[in-house]
């Protein structure tokens, strides 16, 4: 075999393209190039200006690049821009690092700001834009939107920059016109309060003028406060002419009910009838929205349904005092009796209506009512408040004496004769449990019954169990809920293999299927 022989020339070669290729793979995984790992291709009010890693969050540089450059230029950059991006797997592509990224969005607002278009002033609701040709259009539009519900204009608009936002943007906002001399009247109030009393005479006149004061004085009536539900910014922007809006053409836009998809969560008696009937909208809406199968689909206590809600994009909060006259009746006195069931209670003394004006503050967005809270009353004639004596002890719950079967007949009139409990076909030798717990008061072969159990329970009722092949307990047993206490089968007056169940209460047999719980 020949020996091949390495020049020190080409050593260092081969040590130099090693160095580069190591360098160049490191350079790759730093994030700087894509090798195939996932990124995006970004584009800015649509035009592409680089790659970025997939993290990259360019919410965060858009911020970062509006506040350097109004930091740079000393001027308000408030014009909007529109970024998106797109996923990319093309190998060996150089990847923006933030610094870069944030320079070329610097770069196309510096432009933005540069264009001749018009200076305007847009107001913006979560997706609503308008765009209005002054501040004092702005401010025309916000007061006409709240005018349908301040016909006494005592709520104006407020535009202010609520914080630092260096990026420019105002918040609008409602306050009462008087606030300021409101406070100064509660200023004086409170320093009036605050000044010594002369003795014992001043202490006096006061109680007496307390005992004397008219309650009504103390009301609260009227436009209590009022604001916007949605958060509303305004910020400076540059448009084309055409893009302008009309004032009284977007109060109408911004006030029309559109529909939004909101979460519902269903509780503990609610049927999709009355659900739609609350929120203004139509069974068959929710039923579409959600992949029901019908109408009579069944719903459960807390499922999330998605409901179509009419909805304006700006709605307005209005808290108002409200004065009216009703009848009422005093909450109960509950007497505990702890050895009664909850079940049980006694009327000891009926109570008496009374009558009232009452003082309320009450809430409303966009038109309909979220909470009422009475906070003065004037009692005209007193209401005498019921004594109630109620049990405490919690009674006995009822469950289905066998698992599985099929339900084949229940209770009431059948064939010309009194069919005193429920049947559930099933194979001989089924297990039959206790109901409830109770103490075995027979446990035998009883006529048309056949091989059946008796059971006492604590709460004064019997159940039984009949058409047993086997009985598995004896009388005088206690039996706890859910214990074995036979086996199925078809003795006595039966027409096939089954479980008779009966519940009696005072001695006379009711329904089973209003007591057991499964």
């Amino acid at each position: 075999m020949k020996k091949q022989t390495f020049t020190k020339q080409a050593v260092w070669q081969a040590a130099a393209v090693g160095v580069l290729a190591v360098g160049g793979v490191l350079f790759c995984l730093s994030g700087q190039i894509g090798i195939g790992q996932t990124y995006r291709q970004v584009r800015v009010d649509d035009r592409i200006i680089g790659y970025a890693p997939e993290n990259t969050d360019m919410d965060d540089i858009v911020r970062q690049a509006r506040q350097e450059l109004t930091q740079k230029t000393g001027e308000r950059i408030s014009g909007e821009v529109v970024w998106s991006s797109e996923e990319c797997r093309k190998p060996f592509q150089k990847l923006l690092s933030e610094n870069e990224l944030k320079e070329a969005v610097e770069n196309i607002l510096s432009e933005k700001n540069a264009e001749e278009k018009q200076r305007v002033y847009t107001v913006a609701i979560d997706e609503y834009r308008a765009n209005f040709a002054t501040m004092d259009e702005v401010e025309s539009f916000l007061e006409k939107v709240k005018a349908s519900v301040d016909a006494a204009d005592e709520y104006g608009a407020v535009i202010a920059d609520q914080g630092s936002h260096v990026s420019g943007i105002l918040t609008a906002s409602l306050a009462r016109r008087d606030a300021g001399a409101a406070a100064d009247e509660k200023v004086l109030e409170e320093a009036q309060a605050s000044l010594p009393q002369a003795g014992i005479s001043a202490y006096v006149i006061c109680t007496l003028e307390e005992a004397f004061a008219d309650p009504k004085a103390t009301y609260e009536t009227g436009i209590l406060d009022m604001e916007f539900v949605e958060r509303v910014n305004v910020f400076e922007n540059y448009v084309d002419a055409d893009q302008i809006a009309d004032v009284d053409e977007q109060v109408a836009e911004v006030t029309k009910e559109k529909e939004s998809n909101k979460i519902y969560v269903v509780e503990s008696g609610d049927c999709l009838s009355v659900i739609a009937m609350d929120h203004d909208t139509t069974v068959s809406s929710i039923v579409a929205l959600n992949g029901l199968d019908s109408a009579d689909a069944m719903i459960r206590d807390g499922q999330e349904l998605i409901i179509a809600v009419p909805e304006p994009d700006l709605q307005l909060r209005v808290t108002k005092g409200e004065v009216y006259e009703e009848d009422y009746m005093e909450e109960p006195i509950i007497i505990d009796n702890d050895s009664w069931y909850t079940t049980k209670e006694v009327v000891q003394q009926e109570g008496t209506t009374g009558h009232r004006e009452r003082n309320d503050v009450v809430v409303y967005e966009n038109g309909v009512e979220t909470s009422r809270e009475m906070i003065h009353q004037n009692v005209m004639v007193a209401s005498q408040a019921a004594v109630i004596e109620r049990g405490t002890i919690i009674p006995p719950t009822y469950i289905k004496p066998i698992s599985g079967g099929r339900y084949t007949s229940g209770f009431g009139r059948r064939w010309g004769r009194m069919h005193k409990g429920v049947d559930w076909a099933c194979p001989i030798g089924t297990t039959v449990y206790a109901s409830c717990a109770g103490t075995v008061i027979s446990a035998s072969y009883n006529g048309g019954y056949g091989n059946n159990v008796v059971i006492s329970h604590a709460d004064g009722r019997l159940t039984r169990y009949a058409h047993n092949s086997k009985l598995l307990v004896k009388a005088g047993q206690h039996v706890e809920q859910g214990e074995p206490i036979a086996l199925s089968g078809s003795t006595g007056r039966s027409t096939g293999p089954h479980v008779h169940f009966e519940i009696y209460i005072n001695g006379s047999a009711v329904d089973p299927l209003k007591y057991i719980s499964n």
